[in-house]
Order: C-alpha cells, then sequence, then structure tokens
C-alpha cells in the first residue's frame, strides 16, 4: 500500500515519466568568441542535411575552440533520443537551457548575470531531447 502511495505522489506531483514528460539534456556549451558568425545560421538537429550545413559552416568560421565545435557537432544521441544544435549571442553566460513548447523548441543562454560586455559573444549548445516527447519537425528558435 506504501508503494502506490508513492507513486501516486509523484505522477501527481509531475515527476513521473509518462508521455507528457520529457528528458532534455545540455550535451554541449561551447563559447564561440566574439567574432561575427555567418549571416542566416539557423539552429539545426544533428544527423540531418540541415545539421550537416549548419556544421560545415560553424567549421569553416573563425570561432574560439574548432576542437570543442567539431566535438560538439558530432554527438550522436541515443536511438530514442534526437540532438539538436543552435548558436545564441551573449556575453558572459555559463550554461542554456532548451524550452519546448507544443512543436517549438527555444534555446536560452543562462548564467552571468551582471555582467557588463563592450561585445557580444557566440555560444554553441547541443541538446538531446526524448524523441517520443516532441513532434517528428519542430520549429528550432
Amino acid at each position: 500500500m506504501r508503494w502506490i502511495a508513492v507513486c501516486l505522489i509523484l505522477v501527481l506531483a509531475g515527476c513521473g515519466t509518462g508521455p507528457g514528460a520529457s528528458q532534455v539534456k545540455l550535451e554541449a556549451f561551447v563559447e564561440l568568441g566574439s567574432a561575427p558568425l555567418p549571416a542566416g545560421l539557423k539552429p539545426a538537429e544533428l544527423g540531418t542535411a540541415e545539421g550537416q550545413e549548419f556544421q560545415r559552416v560553424l567549421e569553416g568560421a573563425k570561432v574560439a575552440k574548432p576542437d570543442e565545435v567539431r566535438a560538439a557537432l558530432s554527438f550522436a544521441p541515443a536511438a530514442d533520443q534526437r540532438a539538436f544544435a543552435f548558436v545564441k549571442p551573449g556575453c558572459a553566460e555559463d550554461g542554456a537551457e532548451l524550452t519546448i513548447e507544443r512543436d517549438t523548441l527555444t534555446a536560452e543562454l543562462t548564467g552571468g548575470e551582471n555582467v557588463n560586455c563592450a561585445t557580444a559573444n557566440y555560444f554553441l549548445t547541443v541538446f538531446s531531447v526524448d524523441r517520443a516527447s516532441i513532434p517528428a519537425a519542430p520549429t528550432l528558435r
């Protein structure tokens, strides 16, 4: 009886792993530096044609840590997951979060509060997401 009560509490609190729950993990966070990046660099799903183009463009750009970029974009998710890469402008952030709302995935940088920057920095983020928790063709922002 105690086991049933604990399970019921977890489900009611939203801590279960049912169909509505999604697992998102930040797999890579790389500071790219402040050099301007190629125009039109859009977020992409790794392992797709768009992901290959994203990687080609970013690896051809002048970035601060090319080996880390290459390693981050080589991430291969498990069969039950998908991976998405984003480049975001920031300042001195030290992490990122991925928000899933209906069919839209949005990456936001986190940390680095109360820091004044003279020049923006760019950051590469790579997230893995449970395949079952997102639509087949999500909008990436």
